[in-house]
């Protein structure tokens, strides 16, 4: 078991900064292993965004595996105490920040990247034990009830509350809002939606709905608030797992439509936004973009035609660690509305598993 390294200072420039310690618990594949996936953008990990910031300091994992354990020892370049048992971490937070004037906290920001059977208990500890921000994987929880028992000790703690719907910081996802915001091309006439997964559900209550299409409905609530009303037909197999589902969501003025599969051959996200002048297409094959034209077949008609769709540089990962670690000195940089619309992608999907 490693030891903690303390020195956490850093000069830039003319100016001291101090690294913000973090934790992270949970060395999976979104923890740490698809680091190592070369067709990916760098870094796509937690542990892989805290090592490209310069103002993170990783003082501590825990991850249940202790050949994963060693196998991310050799990966990383520095030491952290190691915990085999969050438990135990926990203890170590309490007994580090027993001193009254809390001059050497154990750690200022929590990753919680364990699976979510666990992570939503562990996440709701790291609150009441005051880690100043906490991040949580998606899906936060499996229920209506654990999305209530977030929000209650969220608003109990001083703590910030940050759920990994790392999209809202891709420059192609911002630039689409932007286009909403501004009404450039008009008003919004439809949405249409599609994730289809290869994953197998766990049990009745989990399956492709919960584990994926979430980062649809967050992003749906990103761009157009909450829907009025939801509908829809969710189909089960035998044992009653998921197996695909039809939902639609009524705005004023349109509806959203979000189709899901689960046991599928390929992996698709994709999100289609028509407009009274425009149509976008957003997912991870990619941004299009098309606009009403003159038609060149039909005397007074228009037609969609394409445009060209420039996405900024960056890297989503980056841009969401750069944010959690500068609410620190900046605290109007974390929007709890986020976070809150983050818990309601799971009491959207809890209500698909329970009524439909």
């Amino acid at each position: 078991m490693g030891s903690v390294c303390h020195g956490h200072t850093q000069v830039t420039g003319k100016d001291h900064q101090v690294k913000r310690k973090a934790i992270l618990i949970g060395l999976g594949r979104i923890g740490w292993s698809l680091e190592q996936d070369r067709l990916r953008y760098h870094p796509c990990t937690h542990a892989g965004s805290v090592l490209a910031h310069s103002g993170c300091e990783l003082v501590a994992v825990c991850d249940t595996d202790p050949d994963q354990v060693q196998r991310f020892l050799r990966w990383w370049p520095g030491k952290p105490r190691v915990f085999l048992d969050s438990k135990d971490l926990f203890n170590a937070i309490r007994k580090a920040d027993s001193d009254e004037l809390k001059k050497n906290r154990f750690a200022d920001l929590a990753i919680v990247a364990t699976p979510q059977d666990v992570h939503t208990s562990q996440c709701i500890e790291l609150l009441r034990l005051g880690i100043e921000d906490v991040l949580i994987e998606k899906p936060p929880g499996e229920t209506r009830a654990d999305m209530n028992r977030l929000e209650k000790a969220m608003s109990s703690s001083h703590s910030r509350l940050w759920i990994n719907f790392e999209r809202r910081y891709h420059p192609g996802y911002r630039k689409v809002k932007q286009f909403l915001d501004s009404a450039r091309f008009g008003q919004v006439r439809s949405v249409r939606g599609r994730v289809y997964s290869g994953a197998s559900p766990l049990h009745p209550g989990s399956g492709p709905l919960l584990h994926d299409a979430v980062h649809w409905l967050d992003l749906m609530l990103w761009f157009f608030g909450d829907p009025m009303k939801m509908a829809g037909k969710l189909i089960r197999d035998k044992h009653g797992l998921e197996r695909s589902s039809s939902l639609q969501f009524l705005y004023p003025g349109f509806v959203a439509n979000l189709v899901t599969g689960a046991r599928s051959r390929y992996f698709e996200f994709e999100m289609e936004i028509d407009f009274d002048q425009a149509r976008i297409q957003c997912g991870n094959s990619g941004f299009k973009l098309w606009k009403a034209k003159r038609s060149k077949r039909y005397s007074g008609f228009q037609e969609l035609q394409d445009q060209s769709f420039s996405v900024p540089e960056g890297n989503p990962w980056k841009e969401m660690y750069k944010t959690i670690v500068a609410a620190q000195r900046q605290p109007e940089k974390y929007h709890r509305q986020a976070t809150i619309q983050g818990l309601d992608t799971v009491r959207l999907v809890h209500k698909a598993y329970k009524s439909l």
